[in-house]
C-alpha cells in the first residue's frame, strides 16, 4: 500500500508540475474581411486594394507589406492630409494591428498600392500575400470592383 501512496504521490506532483509549467506566449491570429481592388483600364497603370484586418489573437502583430503577381510592385501607402488641406500619399513603414483588434485598409487612407498592372475588371480576382512582422503571411483573394 505504501508503494501505491508513493506512485500516487508521484503522479500528482508531475501534474502539479504541468499545470504550473509555463503556458507559450500568446500569438496574434489575422483575418482577412472584406478584400477588394480598384477597377482600372490600360497597360501598367496603379490601382489599389483595401479590406478590414482582424487580429483575433492574443498578441499584437504589423502589417509591413504585401506582394501580388498581379502587380510588378506592391506597397503599403498612406493618404494624409496637410496643413493646406491637400491630399498627399506615400509610402508607410507598416500598419499596428492591436491584439483582439482590427485595423482597415480604405480609400482616404492606408491602402496597399498596386503598381504597374494591366487591365483590371469588375469580376476579376487579384491575389495578394500580405507580410505580417509576426504571423506567417497571409493569402487574399480580392475581387474587383469599380470605385
Amino acid at each position: 500500500m505504501a508503494a501505491a501512496q508513493g506512485r500516487l504521490l508521484a503522479a500528482a506532483v508531475a501534474v502539479s508540475f504541468l499545470a504550473c509549467a509555463e503556458s507559450p506566449p500568446p500569438r496574434p491570429a489575422v483575418q482577412v474581411e472584406d478584400a477588394w481592388v480598384r477597377a482600372v483600364a490600360g497597360p501598367d497603370v496603379n490601382t489599389a486594394a483595401y479590406m478590414t484586418l482582424h487580429n483575433a489573437g492574443g498578441a499584437p502583430d504589423r502589417l509591413t507589406g504585401a506582394r501580388s503577381e498581379s502587380a510588378q510592385m506592391t506597397e503599403l501607402h498612406r493618404t494624409t492630409i496637410d496643413a493646406a488641406g491637400l491630399a498627399r500619399m506615400g509610402r508607410a513603414e507598416g500598419l499596428d494591428l492591436p491584439a483582439g483588434g482590427q485595423a482597415t485598409l480604405e480609400p482616404g487612407g492606408y491602402h496597399l498600392m498596386l503598381m504597374g498592372v494591366g487591365s483590371l475588371v469588375e469580376g476579376d480576382t487579384v491575389h495578394l500575400t500580405l507580410v505580417l512582422d509576426v504571423s506567417d503571411s497571409v493569402h487574399v483573394a480580392a475581387e474587383v470592383r469599380p470605385y
